[in-house]
């Protein structure tokens, strides 16, 4: 595995009441005290809520989440500023998390007597994450404030971190307590991180962490403390860094109504803009996204690889977001990864070792028979929180949450882009305007490639044969090969084999009820007396099988010593795309919507560096430079 798994914080309580952990020998703040140290140390030691005022965003960066005072009390703080920055965005480092049970204890403790906390601990505690090690984007106050967690090492995951800090929270545990957090790599990334004039402040005057931060960049100096503490250190950032602007008009053209389409222009519009949403088709969800029914879940693999992390993260981030668009039909009845021998059953049960059970858990045939609802002659992977959803029932609730933000053109055909002033315009064959802005984003899947070649897409048509649902009758999603989801308004999904060239969709349709009868004897042998219709749908894809998310390359201006150092590839200004997803559109979707419009907007990314670059439309031209 790429991490150790996480170890939740140990909560005990001492004699009098009081929280504290067992494996620091350290106390937990009580209510006074943590929110009073958030509020004069890390809010006004930052020059907090003056400094946001004003701003589209302002970002803060924390070294250590804790029981989360110091995010309420911030949280809190913006809250009740008439002149707060439109989104604030919080990023906290945890090495041990809580559970979420043992967090909703401890704020009824804390905030017994306090409806605002209460309200606000409430929201945190529902939206809080499975603990696996990564990035965690959570959004709060109807996606106003925007925490990501990174639960694990900081200094693991904050050298992964793309944002540029105003604000610096340097908190956790004493340095006698935790000493590996408080030395040179840390205040290293501080440096990497500062925005122009960004602050920092902590309760620590130690000579050691003063020294370490003015080494780093920082000017420091020890001030007034309060309560016992005589003193506390403040600092500001003595370097000059170049923020990213943009779009000042905050408008977008997307072209494509599909999934991908319509995850972007939400994130946008969540975002204040404008998007105008341009279609071929005489409506939305008309390819792949039309799907009657399609599987939500996770991959696994032995070596936790690029996909497999990026298939989690927008998994858990995905289920956040479909849980805020109750227009979505979902069934979300967790979904059963069968072994295809004795060995695969062993080697998913060592993965399963490595993660919570309410990820993942291996289970053996006796279990597996009782989660399908038929005999089962051996176990595999269930994942509790998958299921199904239907597509075109989440592309649409997303394109109502744009609201008056989104304007769409349905049956309309751009055969030509062109770039004039600073707008980027969609011409139909006869040459006229369908519409212009200075961003512009290609989410059309394949026809992408039409004006960016360089993407390597290829090409993919599949077959999802529909079956009725007594022909096909399971309680939770089936993958093996293929996959089988329970039914739905009467018709289950059984899919996806590919529609060979020269081949017919018949041939097609009996590919699956084989899938079937591997995966699942009982249903194929009821299926087997029953005609499958279906629908054919093409899903293009990439050779390394990863996602396509963000700004295109100057393909003329790309350098073979860009190929090790993707983030200085010459890009074309205001040219993205968004597509590529092959078989997982419905999983990649809303994460890397987040991500593509936290790039364009030039807010902090919701993913580590490392899948950042693995999912960037220049990774193509650099493997042909490196193949010369």
């Amino acid at each position: 595995m790429s991490h150790p798994p996480l170890q939740a914080a140990e909560l005990a309580y001492s004699p009098e009441g009081i929280p504290f952990s067992p494996r620091f020998d350290d106390i937990y703040h009580s209510r006074s005290g943590g929110l009073a140290q958030a509020r004069n140390v890390f809010l006004a030691g930052n020059g907090l809520p003056g400094r946001w005022q004003g701003h589209d965003h302002f970002v803060i960066c924390e070294t250590g989440f804790g029981l989360g005072l110091s995010f309420l009390a911030t949280w809190q703080a913006w809250r009740a500023d008439p002149q707060r920055c439109a989104r604030l965005h919080f990023i906290s480092c945890e090495l041990h998390p809580f559970r979420a049970a043992d967090l909703s204890r401890l704020y009824a403790q804390l905030f017994g007597e306090d409806a605002e906390l209460q309200a606000l601990a409430a929201e945190l505690v529902a939206q809080w994450p499975v603990l696996v090690p990564g990035f965690h984007r959570l959004e709060l106050a109807g996606g106003q404030v925007v925490l990501t967690l990174l639960l694990g090492d900081a200094l693991h995951w904050l050298p992964k971190l793309l944002a540029q800090v105003d604000a610096f929270y340097l908190d956790g545990f004493a340095p006698a307590k935790n000493p590996q957090l408080w030395q040179a790599p840390l205040f290293k990334q501080f440096s990497r991180l500062a925005a122009s004039a960004a602050t920092l402040a902590t309760y620590t005057v130690a000579g050691e962490v003063r020294r370490g931060l003015a080494e780093a960049g920082f000017q420091v100096e020890r001030v007034a403390g309060f309560g016992s503490k005589r003193q506390m250190l403040v600092g500001q950032f003595r370097g000059q860094r170049h923020r990213p602007v943009p779009a000042s008009s905050k408008q977008a053209l997307i072209i494509g109504a599909g999934i991908a389409g319509a995850s972007l222009a939400e994130r946008l519009a969540a975002r204040g803009w404008r998007i105008s949403l341009l279609e071929r088709a005489a409506g939305p969800a008309s390819g792949a996204s039309g799907n009657h029914s399609g599987a939500y879940r996770p991959v696994v693999s032995q070596d936790d690889n690029l996909q497999a992390r990026l298939a989690r993260a927008a998994f858990l981030y995905g289920r956040r977001r479909i849980a805020a668009l109750p227009e979505t039909i979902t069934g979300w009845c967790g979904a059963l990864q069968l072994a295809r021998h004795a060995e695969e059953a062993q080697r998913f049960a060592r993965i399963a070792g490595h993660w919570p059970t309410d990820l993942l858990q291996a289970v053996d045939a006796e279990q597996a028979s009782q989660l399908v609802g038929q005999a089962l002659s051996g176990g595999g992977l269930f994942f509790p929180l998958a299921g199904w959803l239907n597509p075109p029932s989440l592309v649409r609730a997303l394109l109502a949450a744009c609201g008056p933000a989104l304007q769409t053109h349905y049956g309309v055909a751009v055969e030509h882009l062109r770039q004039q002033d600073g707008q980027w315009q969609a011409l139909d064959a006869d040459g006229q305007l369908l519409g212009s802005a200075p961003v512009l984003i290609l989410a059309n899947a394949a026809e992408a490639a039409r004006w960016a070649p360089e993407l390597a897409l290829n090409s993919d048509t599949r077959v999802v044969s529909h079956l009725p649902a007594s022909a096909s009758s399971v309680h939770t999603v089936v993958c093996r090969a293929g996959y089988l989801t329970p039914a739905h308004a009467g018709l289950a999904c059984l899919g996806s084999s590919p529609l060979r060239e020269g081949g017919s969709e018949a041939q097609a349709h009996a590919d699956n009820l084989a899938l079937l009868s591997a995966m699942l004897p009982e249903a194929s042998a009821a299926a087997q007396a029953t005609l499958p219709s279906g629908r054919v749908c093409a899903r293009p894809g990439t050779p390394d099988r990863l996602p396509i998310a963000g700004a295109l390359a100057d393909a003329a201006g790309f350098q073979p010593k860009h190929a090790g150092s993707l983030h200085l590839a010459l890009r074309r200004a205001g040219l993205y795309a968004l597509t590529g997803f092959g078989a997982r559109g419905l999983v990649w979707s809303g994460l890397l919507a987040e991500m593509l419009a936290s790039q364009i907007a030039g807010e902090p990314l919701p993913l580590e560096r490392e899948l950042v670059h693995a999912v960037d439309p220049a990774r193509f031209l650099a493997r042909q430079a490196e193949h010369g």
